[in-house]
């Protein structure tokens, strides 16, 4: 093993853990820069605007686009109950790096990050506590079905499980030195895991046992995202983007329009949308072909939360906060 993967600096974690601040610098168009206060709000009045420089946010989750959360690197945590109106820091009780946010309603939720850090919250983030998870590697994505299952994945092949809304978490990792970046789950039993090396693995047990659909790209994947029990997308290195329509058997590739790195992918059935380098913003109608929407930053983008229609949000570098409905209706995509 070498020596960067030993630090956690492999190929899959320089984009997207700690160095990834100093890879992927880039900066903001017009958006204004506004410095939250803990436990007082701010009220921007853009569609794009920066909480902090010195912040970068990785992921970013909603409950019906009212309530929404984003978590970052500095333990950050901001949360606004009012569609994006207004945002508070919300204290988090770590030092570690957050990457990764999930809420099945407004008031229970879990987010995942650094040394194997998982938070959850019983009342909408006004308190978070730590659970024990048994390990110390970086968590990159958490996914919660329902207030008891849960899932979890990270560094060196880790994969953890819930049945109990995090009060014990169950070690089913795969065994082999992958760090796997992203993880979807259609119901409480089928998943898709992706990360280094063109890695897919599917569970239909829960984690309990995996097969390895055969990815046609050999590339570090960062994300999968399935809307339905059929259809799925990934996204990786140098623009890479795979599709599935019989429900991850098989995946193709398809030209996403971009040789930047997509780090974050959703779909909701209708449309698809795609965040990466360089304010990479690229989206697809169904049965359309991807096309570059202007995000109107070059900062990097990361997580991504879409929700009916065009709604949603996307954040990454120096703060950036992103609606989505704002640019989305300016794109092309066909």
């Amino acid at each position: 093993m070498s020596r960067w993967r030993m630090l956690g600096l492999g190929p899959a974690a320089l984009v997207f853990a700690w160095g990834i601040g100093a890879l992927f610098s880039g900066t903001a168009g017009a958006a204004p820069e506004v410095k939250v206060d803990s436990g007082k709000g701010s009220h921007p009045r853009e569609s794009i605007w920066k909480y902090d420089y010195f912040d970068n946010f990785y992921d970013v989750a909603s409950v019906k686009t009212q309530d929404i959360w984003i978590v970052g690197n500095n333990s950050r945590i901001l949360h606004s109950p009012d569609n994006g109106k207004t945002w508070v820091i919300q204290a988090s009780g770590t030092k570690e790096t957050l990457f990764s946010v999930s809420f099945v309603d407004a008031r229970r939720g879990w987010c995942s990050g650094a040394n194997g850090v998982i938070l959850h919250t019983e009342d909408g983030g006004t308190t978070w506590v730590r659970q024990a998870t048994g390990t110390n590697h970086p968590i990159f994505r958490i996914q919660f079905l329902s207030e008891k299952v849960g899932f979890a994945c990270g560094y060196f092949g880790l994969f953890l499980r819930t049945a109990d809304g995090g009060k014990t978490w169950q070690n089913k990792s795969v065994g082999e030195d992958v760090t796997l970046r992203g993880m979807s789950f259609v119901d409480e039993k089928t998943g898709f895991l992706v990360g280094e090396f063109g890695t897919i693995l599917k569970t239909v047990d829960a984690g309990s046992t995996f097969s390895r659909p055969t990815s046609p790209i050999p590339l570090t994947l960062f994300a999968v995202n399935f809307s339905n029990g059929n259809s799925g997308y990934a996204t990786g290195i140098d623009g890479s983007l795979i599709a599935t329509s019989d429900g991850g058997r098989t995946w193709r590739k398809e030209d996403s329009g971009t040789k930047d790195h997509l780090i974050g992918i959703r779909s909701n059935g209708r449309i698809a949308v795609a965040v990466g380098l360089r304010g990479a913003v690229m989206a697809k109608m169904t049965g359309g072909k991807w096309a570059a929407v202007d995000a109107k930053t070059l900062n990097w983008l990361s997580g991504i939360f879409l929700g009916e229609d065009r709604k949603g949000y996307a954040v990454g570098a120096h703060g950036t906060i992103l609606r989505l409905e704002d640019i989305l209706d300016k794109g092309r995509g066909n």
